[in-house]
């Protein structure tokens, strides 16, 4: 067809032969579920395949659809190919929406069109093309619907590749060449949309190796390495696609949306903190306190998140008075979300999910954040942009009391300062040492990491949460109580709810999560698994000399113990601050040749005698002279 003064855009044709799993097949499975109307055995109904090039689509279609089949493409070539097997072509240049419509109505004439096809074709267009919008509007005055495919550009060997700096473009395939534009799901949707395209249903090709798989020996891409296992477990937690090749996709023609075609970086303002507090309206003047000590917070910049879960249309109206009853400031930045399915972790997802703030704090309507207790998030964050924070929460154990016919909660006891005033992973891999009110997660974890609450979990789901943002993100500490976490002595409450065989269930979950998946340790980790190990093997061989003494003979026994007393003592001259800071002291000698690294172990079997030379030395050195100082302060 003529395609008027427009330069005509190269458009990659498809290659390839059809299979009932490739993008062929796929696309033709989606063409068979969404069959019309239409008459398909009548003669004047019709597929259009658009940038067909070898047409792999011709036969099968043919024979499962019983359409005639008409291809278009800009090559001369591939229509006179397609034309020579016995099938409908014509010569049509995709170059803009007017132009598209007008050629293809003239391929069509008085027959009705069925369905279309766009395979591998997009991803060949400028962004600026309006290609689609022309299919679009010759599928609208037919009912016709349009396959669409492009490769998916997330594929997890791209990712892994280019993670570690490598792109490779190739003639064919994921980075195709000829490919002006590239898709990740959402970009490809949008895409659709913005032509009028509404995507109904998808069939990807998922492969696990796709054409970019290579070089085959890579360590990000084989299957078999620590780093591909925790890449792909980021990948997979992050979103769908990590092993989709080709995003498949049937549409349905209706009105262009006005939605941005890119991206743009986020000009809004978001408040420092978004705080999700979960309750079910059943002790509203727990609420009320929790939501006044917010309200005296010494920096103000944030934003509450009351998630009513399954609440009653009674516990409704009560949570909306409590909001109601807060100061103007304060209500207007408060809202109410219902969540009505679910169990604990639902909540949660939801809260975060809606949250604008940088970070995202939990906040259970049953706890108390003390007045700087957003404040000491805030300085955390200046320090250590990006991480996860974490304050200290202390321990009060309360219960329910009536005073005047008004219900309330008052102490059973003083407030107990019980947990870690440091975050420790390695602790953190056994038992949780961190209530959820004592944490700040950075909003990326859950809004693009994709790390979310598993809410197969009843119980533990926030140690589960944290432990998984821990790994990616690390943890900067303050050692400072900003919070209690109310301790329910009698009533109901999540151990009441859960008997200990669940408790035990999700915790075995959790580590079973631990052991499944490559984890990132934090910085500093190595020291703590290194002083473990130290512990470990004191203990082992403590225990190896007290069973060996108690064989002994009371006077051999006597004199083993001051042999293992000295050998301690010059252990605890080698760990002192004082041999450490004065090693510059010894290097010199080492370096001529008149010294040699000292080791307790070296002494493991050495005589009493031999080890009180020992000890005499190292105290007359010069070294520990030199540090005498140090030990009197």
């Amino acid at each position: 067809m003529e395609t008027g003064s427009v330069a005509p855009v190269e458009i990659p044709r498809a290659v390839g032969r059809f299979s009932h799993d490739n993008v062929y097949g796929n696309a033709l499975t989606l063409l068979e579920a969404h069959r019309s109307a239409i008459v398909d055995d009548a003669r004047d109904v019709i597929h259009l395949d658009l940038s067909c090039g070898d047409a792999p689509l011709a036969v099968p279609l043919t024979a499962s659809l019983r359409r005639t089949y008409v291809g278009t493409d800009g090559s001369p070539d591939a229509v006179a190919a397609l034309t020579a097997r016995g099938f409908e072509g014509h010569h049509v240049d995709l170059v803009d929406r007017e132009q598209i419509a007008a050629d293809l109505r003239a391929v069509i004439g008085d027959r009705r069109v069925a369905s279309i096809s766009l395979i591998d074709v997009l991803q060949g267009m400028p962004p600026t093309q309006t290609v689609l919008a022309g299919v679009r509007d010759v599928a609208l005055e037919h009912g016709a619907v349009v396959v669409v495919s492009v490769p998916n550009v997330t594929h997890a060997d791209v990712g892994f590749k280019l993670a570690i700096g490598r792109w490779d473009v190739t003639p064919t395939g994921v980075l195709s060449a000829s490919a002006l534009q590239h898709y990740d799901a959402s970009s490809f949707e949008r895409a659709l949309r913005l032509a009028g395209l509404h995507p109904t249903a998808s069939r990807d090709v998922d492969r696990e190796r796709s054409d970019q798989h290579f070089p085959e020996d890579h360590s990000a891409l084989q299957r078999g390495t620590s780093l591909h296992g925790l890449l792909l477990a980021l990948r997979e937690e992050a979103g769908p696609g990590a092993q989709t090749t080709q995003f498949v996709r049937v549409c349905v023609p209706g009105p262009l949306t006005d939605e941005a075609q890119f991206v743009e970086p986020f000009d809004g303002v978001r408040p420092f903190l978004s705080i999700v507090m979960r309750t079910q309206g059943t002790r509203l003047q727990c609420l009320v306190e929790a939501l006044t000590c917010l309200a005296g917070q010494s920096n103000t910049d944030f934003e509450v998140l009351v998630l009513g879960h399954r609440l009653t249309v009674e516990a409704q109206l009560g949570v909306e008075r409590v909001i109601a009853d807060l100061p103007t400031w304060m209500r207007e930045r408060t809202r109410l979300v219902r969540v009505e399915h679910g169990r604990r972790a639902a909540p949660l997802n939801v809260g975060f999910a809606e949250a604008r703030g940088h970070y995202i704090a939990i906040l259970d309507d049953d706890d108390i954040p003390i007045g700087h207790w957003v404040e000491t998030f805030a300085s955390l964050a200046e320090r250590h942009p990006g991480q996860m924070l974490r304050a200290v929460s202390a321990r009060q154990d309360i219960v329910e009391c009536t005073v005047l016919d008004r219900v309330g909660i008052r102490s059973t006891g003083s407030i107990e300062d019980i947990y870690p005033a440091t975050f420790d992973f390695v602790d953190h891999l056994r038992q949780n040492f961190t209530p959820n009110t004592a944490i700040a997660f950075p909003r990326g974890i859950y809004h693009d990491m994709g790390i979310h609450f598993d809410e197969s979990l009843t119980t533990t789901e926030d140690w589960d949460f944290i432990m998984r943002a821990a790994s990616v993100v690390g943890v900067a500490s303050a050692p400072t109580i900003t919070s209690l976490y109310h301790w329910w002595v009698q009533g109901a409450s999540s151990r009441t709810d859960h008997d200990n065989g669940e408790w035990d269930r999700n915790f075995q979950a959790i580590l079973r999560k631990f052991d499944e998946n490559p984890v990132l340790m934090p910085v500093g980790s190595t020291v703590r698994i290194r002083a473990l190990l130290r512990e470990r093997d004191e203990a082992v061989w403590s225990i190896g000399h007290e069973q060996g003494l108690a064989r002994l003979s009371a006077e051999a026994f006597g004199r083993e113990r001051e042999r293992v007393a000295m050998l301690f003592e010059v252990q605890s001259i080698l760990d002192s601050r004082s041999w450490r800071f004065s090693a510059p002291l010894r290097v010199p000698a080492r370096l001529v040749g008149r010294g040699r690294r000292i080791k307790a172990s070296t002494y493991a079997y050495a005589s009493t005698e031999q080890l009180a030379e020992v000890v005499r030395n190292l105290r007359a050195s010069r070294s520990w002279r030199a540090t005498k100082p140090l030990r009197r302060r």
